[in-house]
């Protein structure tokens, strides 16, 4: 997402802003990949991504024999024995190679890093500056520790996006919503040598899609006057994070983001455990607060009548030794009348004697208690809008979607226990990964040969070329080196009337297990019978797609880039895929979680990131039952962005979409796809008002049950390419983008906490009839409804 938020952070600018300071950069020492390999092996640790690596390439890179993808900090200088400042070992790692990094390029898809770091403690002295397209990742086998000097000045200890100190702006590396494709994860970040009445944060983390922080713990100083935070996000269109553990500080988390999904989040001895600054919708599961003055804090904004959060839900959380759980605003007299909702569902508080505030007033008394179904905010049900603070009555779980009462959930597998030789290389099978040779053998083989000896397989990074659709069998385990595309070129996918798989993930009646992670599925040219993923597993409990995403053009290599894809027509050779994703309806119990499905609207690889048009049919479209889809995004599909069609019992938090930028020329009625009664397509001839904008809908609901989403935003800012209908000066916050974008058909039953749309004019439609207009519920920016329930 390209929308550039209206939120801006003069605190991080102001106090912390610094500018960056040079980095140094070397080149490869040679061109010769064995010559990598070689030293990767001489820093072999026991942990089978380091010990594997060293064959990944850069196949669009302008030296792909040179660029190295795999880089271990100790072969840039790290020591790792506490003492030494390990500060610029570590930026020289991230940097070398001519990499994208802040202020120097706005997106980049042929600079691609893993930054590995063995076990050891670390000292840093000056901040790590992250550069585009970068995993920093340490050996989850012992996770290594990043200590702070007790001299370290900066605005976190790992920046994200750097603010520079020239010019009146401030400005930050780069723009947070156009931050894709990065991750953090293995680490103990420690800044308990800092003086706590000194700024320090460990991750500052402006984010947008497919982006990640996972298996992180944050020591900061215990005390009274603690100024310290554990991750810092003041801007973007995120995101994910999972197994977080903070201690000590001002605020464990001190975040503001549109939208975000969090899992398993445990604070605690902060004097604010989580401080939002601001959201449209934010998804917390699994919090685990205790001993701090205020485990959850949304205020920001109420001083000048003026909230800043538009809406937050938690479940299945557990908050301990808190005087405070709930910190809000919200009144009936709310200003903007859709800010400051909130839902709780199945919190368990121990010793917790207010658990929720409002104004400084208790407003729901706390104890040692569970907290059944409790919110505040607009309800419609369907029929609204009705304002609502106390107890809900909320829709019964079901319990295939539940473990212990808690909805299921499963963090992405680092297969930390496993050794070299339980994998299987796709290089070493053959794979070339060069984006130019044909790899369907090689790979298909390689899936083929790992799942019958119960091995992962291991794609180094590069572009897989396939010209025939790839078969994944039950049993098959594969992982990335950051995010290797697997990319179907030719006539296999020339007919958008008979559409084939790229990734067929099972065949119908197939039953077993997947374990996915850290790849992207892509096409190139004129692909337009493509589906990129087709899902058909009947899924046993454990599987699922981790940080798996869809990159449809905008990248090299695609040919569906600017050259091809200018905006302003509809080009045939930019008909780029039927169907993004098609859960069918054997493809029961499937599980998603941090996943992108993206058609491009700009150039990733293009200096000025230029707007393109490519024309997609189909966003996700799910037909079975039992679906898992934890932080999920889907954008710019022709016909919809979500499909839930004659389906039973799905979990959805934090979904998010966006209409394509080229709509309304054409429109969802002429779009070059056309409909099919095969697919359940919308029939927008008769959907549409006469004389309203016709765009596909953002979610889309047909003969359903136990449709249960838990947070989500639908968002429309472009009519023709430009953002005049959602700009933030519009008068009276009227964005006219779009008529109609959630539709509920049939017979369905949905319960949706956290209801966030932008720039439509009707937020929900059920059978033609239109419920909920956003000017009811006018938020911060977006719109917001906190409960929408319908025959549940």
């Amino acid at each position: 997402m390209r929308f550039l938020s209206i939120v801006t952070c003069l605190w991080a600018a102001g106090v912390y802003g610094a500018a960056l300071g040079p980095i140094l950069e070397r080149e490869s020492s040679s061109s010769d990949v064995t010559e990598i390999q070689a030293q990767i092996a001489a820093n072999t640790d026991g942990f089978w991504m380091n010990d594997l690596s060293g064959k990944g390439i850069a196949a669009f890179n302008a030296n792909p024999g040179a660029y190295k993808v795999f880089r271990n900090v100790r072969d840039y200088g790290a020591v790792g024995d506490g003492v030494t400042d390990d500060s610029e070992a570590f930026n020289r790692a991230i940097s070398d190679g001519n990499r994208c990094g802040p202020w120097v390029c706005q997106s980049s898809t042929d600079t691609p890093a893993v930054v590995y770091v063995p076990s050891g403690t670390y000292l840093i002295g000056q901040k790590i500056v992250f550069y585009y397209m970068t995993q920093l990742i340490g050996n989850p086998r012992n996770l290594p520790v990043l200590k702070a000097a007790p001299s370290l000045r900066a605005i976190a200890l790992i920046d994200g996006s750097p603010y520079s100190n020239v010019g009146p702006d401030y400005p930050a590396g780069w723009t947070s919503t156009n931050i894709f494709l990065r991750q953090i994860r293995n680490f103990v970040i420690d800044g308990t040598a800092v003086d706590p009445s000194v700024g320090f944060q460990g991750i500052h983390w402006p984010a947008s899609q497919a982006t990640t922080i996972q298996n992180v713990k944050i020591r900061m100083a215990v005390s009274p006057i603690s100024t310290h935070a554990g991750i810092f996000i003041e801007n973007g269109s995120g995101g994910h994070m999972a197994d977080i553990e903070t201690e000590g500080g001002l605020y464990g988390l001190n975040i503001g983001n549109q939208q975000f999904t969090l899992r398993n989040i445990k604070v605690s001895k902060a004097k604010i455990g989580i401080s939002q600054i601001w959201s449209w919708g934010f998804t917390y599961s699994g919090l685990s607060i205790s001993d701090c003055g205020v485990a959850f804090s949304m205020i920001n904004g109420h001083d000048q009548e003026k909230l800043q959060v538009g809406s937050v839900v938690i479940i299945d959380s557990e908050i301990t030794n808190c005087p405070i759980f709930m910190d809000t605003a919200w009144s009936r007299d709310t200003k903007p009348t859709g800010a400051g909702q909130l839902v709780l569902e199945n919190i368990k508080l121990v010793n917790v004697p207010i658990a929720v505030t409002g104004y400084g007033q208790t407003k729901l008394p706390g104890g040692t208690m569970t907290i059944e179904a409790w919110g505040q905010g607009n309800k419609y049900s369907p029929d609204g809008p009705e304002k609502f603070q106390g107890p809900m009555d909320t829709a019964d779980r079901p319990q295939s979607l539940l473990d212990g009462g808690k909805y299921y959930s499963k963090s992405k597998p680092m297969y930390e226990n496993l050794s070299v030789g339980d994998f299987i290389s796709a290089r070493d099978s053959g794979a070339k990964g060069n984006g130019r040779d044909d790899d369907t053998s090689a790979v298909q083989n390689a899936i083929n040969l790992s799942a019958s000896q119960n091995k992962v397989l291991y794609f180094e990074h590069g572009v897989y070329k396939v010209t025939n659709t790839i078969y994944v069998p039950p049993g098959a385990r594969m992982v990335g080196e950051t995010f290797p595309a697997i990319m179907a070129s030719g006539g296999t996918w020339g007919n958008k009337d008979d559409p084939k798989p790229v990734i067929q993930i099972g065949k119908a009646g197939d039953s077993g297990s997947i374990e996915w992670s850290d790849m992207l599925v892509q096409t190139q040219g004129a692909t337009p019978g493509a589906i990129v993923i087709e899902y058909n597993l009947n899924t046993q409990r454990g599987s699922g797609l981790w940080d798996v995403h869809t990159r449809i053009g905008g990248s090299k290599g695609t040919e569906l880039q600017v050259a091809q894809c200018p905006t302003g027509s509809v080009n045939e050779r930019c008909m780029a895929a039927h169907t993004n994703v098609h859960v069918t309806k054997s493809g029961q119990g499937a599980y998603f979680e941090n996943n992108w499905f993206w058609t491009a609207d700009h150039d990733l690889d293009d200096w000025n990131s230029t707007q393109i048009s490519v024309f997609t049919g189909r966003g996700l479209h799910v037909e079975a039952n039992n679906v898992f889809l934890w932080g999920s995004g889907v954008e710019h599909h022709a016909l919809y962005q979500y499909q839930f069609s004659n389906i039973q019992n799905v979990f959805a938090g934090y979904i998010q979409t966006e209409t394509p930028y080229y709509m309304p020329t054409p429109d969802a009625r002429t779009q070059p796809y056309g409909r099919s009664d095969r697919y359940n397509d919308p029939n927008y001839t008769t959907a549409c008002p006469a004389g309203k904008i016709c765009d596909p809908y953002g979610l889309r609901i047909v003969d359903s049950k136990n449709v249960m989403i838990y947070g989500g935003g639908l968002y429309s800012f472009f009519i023709n390419q430009s953002t005049l209908c959602s700009d933030s000066t519009i008068p009276n916050g009227l964005r006219d983008c779009q008529n109609r974008i959630f539709s509920v058909e049939g017979d369905s039953t949905v319960q949706w906490f956290s209801l966030n749309q932008v720039g439509a004019l009707e937020m929900v439609t059920i059978d033609g009839v239109d419920k909920a207009k956003w000017s009811d519920n006018l938020s911060v920016y977006s719109n917001t409804i906190g409960w929408f329930k319908y025959k549940i």
